[in-house]
């Protein structure tokens, strides 16, 4: 059914620890969060559910990069892409560094990857660049960018804050909007 399968999943994360710039500030993020082996158990109905030819794009943050992708490898897929977003702002834990980005990996079954449309190979970088708008909410141009790429597929986001035209979309937050 799906030939395209997009999932920001909520990791097992938190915000980090107390700062007297915001002292009413809890650690616990804004929606429940889910263990890496929740989530990926919650994606794997989705991923029985895809076509013949099919991607899956999933989101991750540092801390979850290679985890996700051992458990994808795990499942039989292989990575395609690490696609970066460069978020133009972010959070500096511990003060360091600045962390403003996030990965979105794309990944596929051997002889099951759905290719781009002929027009769009070789138009788009790994590298993506917008705004952070508020926490979680991912990039307008990641969805333009696999709506250009896949203009027939039939598209699902797992862990969907919105609905979006065009794209079925799974989510505990979506009564909410």
């Amino acid at each position: 059914m799906y030939g395209l399968i997009y999932a920001d999943p909520p990791w097992p994360q938190s915000k980090g620890n107390f700062r007297q710039s915001r002292p009413n500030q809890n650690k616990k993020l804004d929606y429940k969060t889910m263990s890496v082996d929740d989530c990926f158990a919650t994606m794997e109905p989705f991923f029985a559910q895809a076509d013949e030819k099919y991607n899956v794009f999933i989101w991750t943050i540092d801390k979850f990069l290679h985890e996700t992708e051992q458990e994808m490898k795990k499942r039989g897929y292989k990575l395609h892409a690490r696609f970066v977003w460069d978020k133009e702002n972010g959070v500096a834990p511990a003060f360091t560094v600045r962390f403003s980005h996030e990965y979105l990996l794309w990944f596929y079954k051997p002889g099951k990857m759905l290719k781009p449309v002929s027009e769009c190979r070789g138009k788009y970088t790994t590298i993506m660049r917008e705004k952070a708008t508020y926490h979680s909410h991912k990039p307008q141009c990641a969805y333009e960018m696999l709506e250009d790429m896949f203009p027939e597929a039939v598209k699902i986001e797992l862990f969907a804050r919105d609905k979006r035209l065009g794209w079925y979309a799974m989510g505990d937050e979506l009564e909410c909007n």
